[in-house]
């Protein structure tokens, strides 16, 4: 048998792979046109002399094309070998367009048998080490079509995606590169099949979809289509591996939290806290439940570690931003709230009864944001009251526990706060740029100052009225001034009978105290821990003038005032003849102010509560590793910070699968913790899905030009123009560095950072955005502020002088 119908079951050995997979999908169903396979045996016995054809063959082959009955033909080469899995051989071998006529028929045959011994076919060979093992020839109705092209069911530059090329008439213009094709992507999950393209390509991507997972392997398919109706004229494996999925990742802003190496601990519950963080807020907002399901792989990797410090995913958090409404303007709010440069080019089109749910929401909770963080703020004080008297094992295990249930379960309090500073923040910025175009960030700087009552301004008023007291008090003044800081402590604690200046440092030690750098880390140290500390701050603050910071955030509040005046005349003379319309935008813009600061204000408490539950969280840690210690569960006490929190929750109850050999575990993650806290990722880097990144190599793509001339650039997020002396500080505790009117440069500003602010004349972050910490602080008093600092730590060196213009952003070396 020499010839059979694509209709029938075809042995691959002697029709080769594309006949065999173009008779697979004809038999499944799929639109293949019509025809024929010539098989192998009749190159072997025919090929070399038209002469030695049999009058069967002849026979067989007219009753075939009788039976198709087509005008054109399309006669294709398909050796046994090619369009493999391993090679596809591909535009080696020869095909041609024929009509209905026999001879001519067998004429392209024999053309095709003939393209077997090409000079670029042997080479091809020659060059994979991939040997053809005959040919075979397949005889089509040739479809004449309006569009033709190929789809990639896995893009091979990003697996995540399927990529179609096409152009109008036959294929052959984007086999030879005669024409540039056009081309779209698809993710290959099929979440964005409403693309519009110019081709009626519904069944064609049904059809890639279904033959992907008939195959079992991502598939190079050509195509044509014909009055709207699609036919699929071959299919091969791909045989280059396509790259995986793109991962964003960035330390931006989540290193203002958690600035040091995470323990496995702290990791564990970060982790997880990140995924129910966003989850419940996707809840919270009405996103539809299949589309939160269809994202819950972003949800479980919103952050990752790498050299043991945290970075955010952020090709997660965009994926899970795109399926909000409004998903632009939250995603470029949310990435201005971190600091985030790179932009988000997922979309997703909701319909407008979602957006109407949205906006109800943002109404609804909005409106109750006041209740939500007094809320929160009670729970957390009344989780510390019991933290503070916890000692037995069961008092320790339920405070464990209590903790885990506010961080996970009750934390959409929290993060309601975030949500509206985030979006509050972004919208105002956005009104500003329609009035002051590239002027805007000043105004919008300057319009979020001096917010009343800012919880983060406190401590520097508390230590201003401490130190007034103390210069009030000559006895005690003489020991603070004489006695080390240790020695004064028990001094005034012990011997004196200075209540008034005992009490508000004790207090503010108490209440205050673990506001410091590293505030959420379950290793660092604070004033609470370490109160000498806080005498040390004092000292430093001893030797600065007198400026009653209330005093100075009054006079931004008056700058603040005066700025909204101008905004305001601003939309006036815009409007002209249409005054009536300034009422309205003068009123939007009243109401954005008032929203975003209620908005600050809302996060920086909810902050102050999340220091402090973290802090009686470590507490109740430490002496959970005591007492594990002491029942013979650990070796160390602090052990206990190298397991998992489920790992703890386990020893509590005795319930864990492996119980044996903790030790042993604890001691290969010490060793494997110390081998990777070392090693040091780019702030900011991609990564391919399924491949952990190697952190040399990265530093090496990421090595960037330096900045021209003798500047460098980041984002200003309070204006003013300062010259200085610069002074790198690695955390809060080198505080003692500083002299008056330093430039403070640092890696990162968490709430701790703010008790420093009154001794430094400018500030510089690598890290950080328009509402990261030291942002809020710099412009509640004035202090000319740049964050986002690429490499700030590195390229400016301690006593360095540089002139800080925080209106443009600019930082300058200056030659002495």
């Amino acid at each position: 048998m020499y010839i059979l119908n694509l209709n029938h079951k075809i042995s691959e050995n002697l029709s080769g792979a594309k006949a065999f997979h173009l008779s697979k999908m004809m038999r499944a169903g799929y639109p293949v046109p019509k025809g024929f396979v010539i098989l192998a045996n009749a190159f072997k016995d025919f090929s070399g002399d038209k002469t030695t054809l049999s009058p069967e063959f002849k026979d067989k082959l007219k009753g075939e094309l009788n039976a198709i009955g087509a005008d054109k033909y399309m006669v294709r080469s398909s050796a046994i070998g090619e369009d493999s899995v391993d090679n596809s051989f591909a535009g080696q071998l020869s095909s041609f367009i024929s009509s209905f006529e026999q001879d001519e028929i067998i004429e392209n045959i024999y053309k095709c048998w003939n393209s077997y011994s090409n000079e670029n076919v042997k080479t091809y060979q020659d060059k994979t080490g991939k040997k053809l093992n005959g040919m075979a020839v397949i005889v089509q109705t040739l479809i004449e079509p309006d569009y033709a092209g190929v789809t990639f069911t896995r893009n091979p530059s990003n697996e995540a995606e399927m990529l179609i090329e096409f152009v109008e008439g036959h294929a052959e213009k984007l086999v030879s590169g005669e024409v540039i094709p056009e081309s779209f992507t698809i993710l290959a999950d099929f979440k964005n099949t409403s693309s519009k393209t110019k081709i009626p390509f519904e069944d064609g991507l049904k059809h890639a979809k279904t033959l992907e997972n008939f195959y079992g392997f991502p598939l190079d398919i050509e195509w044509a289509i014909k009055d709207e109706t699609f036919h699929i004229v071959q299919a091969r494996p791909i045989t280059t591996n396509a790259k995986s999925k793109k991962m964003y990742w960035s330390n931006t802003n989540v290193n203002e939290n958690y600035p040091d190496a995470l323990t496995p601990l702290l990791y564990s519950i970060a982790r997880d806290s990140y995924y129910n963080y966003f989850k419940n807020l996707s809840k919270l907002f009405l996103i539809p439940e299949v589309k939160i399901s269809e994202l819950e792989s972003s949800y479980a990797n919103v952050i990752g570690a790498f050299g043991c410090k945290m970075y955010y995913n952020m090709s997660s958090i965009h994926e899970i931003i795109s399926a909000s409404p409004f998903s632009e303007t939250l995603s470029k709010s949310f990435n201005n709230f971190v600091g985030y440069a790179e932009s988000n080019k997922n979309e997703n089109n909701v319909g407008i009864v979602n957006k109407l749910k949205f906006i109800r929401e943002v109404y609804r909770f909005n409106s109750q944001l006041e209740k939500t963080v007094s809320e929160f703020e009670t729970l957390v004080l009344n989780y510390s009251k019991k933290a503070d008297f916890a000692i037995s094992f069961n008092d320790l295990r339920l405070c464990f526990h209590g903790f885990i249930e506010i961080r996970m379960h009750s934390w959409y309090k929290a993060s309601l706060a975030d949500f509206f500073a985030m979006l509050y923040h972004g919208v105002l910025g956005k009104y500003c740029r329609k009035f002051y175009g590239d002027e805007a960030d000043g105004i919008h700087n300057k319009l979020i100052q001096a917010i009343p009552e800012l919880i983060s301004s406190i401590p520097i008023v508390l230590i201003y009225k401490i130190k007034i007291s103390l210069r009030n008090n000559p006895v005690v003044y003489e020991k603070f001034k004489n006695l080390n800081p240790l020695d004064f402590l028990d001094w005034l604690n012990e011997s004196s009978n200075e209540s008034e200046i005992k009490y508000l440092i004790n207090d503010y030690i108490q209440n205050w105290g673990y506001r410091c750098s590293g505030e959420l880390m379950l290793t660092t140290k604070n004033y609470s821990e370490e109160p000498e500390k806080f005498i040390e701050l004092l000292k430093q603050y001893d030797t600065l003038p007198d400026s009653d910071p209330e005093k100075l955030i009054a006079s931004k509040l008056e700058e603040r005032n005066s700025i909204i005046k101008d905004f305001k005349n601003k939309i006036y003379s815009k409007n002209g003849i249409f005054f009536l319309l300034s009422f309205v935008q003068i009123g939007v813009l009243n109401l954005l102010i008032k929203l975003a600061s209620k908005g600050i204000s809302a996060r920086e408490r909810v902050r102050l509560k999340q220091a402090l539950v973290y802090f009686k969280f470590k507490q109740i840690i430490n002496k959970t590793g005591v007492e594990f210690q002491k029942r013979n569960f650990l070796n160390m006490a602090d052990d206990i910070l190298y397991l998992r929190y489920q790992e703890i929750a386990e020893l509590f109850s005795s319930s864990d699968m492996l119980s044996g050999n903790i030790d042993e575990r604890i001691k290969n993650v010490k060793l494997e913790f110390e081998k990777n806290r070392s090693v040091v990722f780019p702030d900011d880097f991609s990564s391919n899905l399924g491949e952990y990144p190697d952190a040399e190599k990265l530093r090496k793509q990421n090595k960037t030009a330096t900045d021209s001339g003798n500047s460098i650039q980041g984002l200003s997020v309070c204006g003013g123009i300062i010259k200085g002396r610069a002074k790198v500080l690695a955390s809060v505790m080198e505080a003692s560095k500083l002299q008056m009117g330093d430039i403070l440069v640092t890696r990162q500003t968490d709430p701790g950072w703010v008790v420093v602010f009154p001794l430094i004349s400018g500030l510089i972050v690598e890290r950080g955005g328009m509402l990261s910490h030291g942002a809020i602080v710099s412009r509640e008093f004035g202090i000319p502020a740049i964050v986002g600092v690429e490499n700030a730590t590195v390229k400016i060196k301690d006593n360095d002088l540089i002139l800080l213009n925080a209106d443009t952003g600019e930082i300058t070396f200056i030659n002495e």
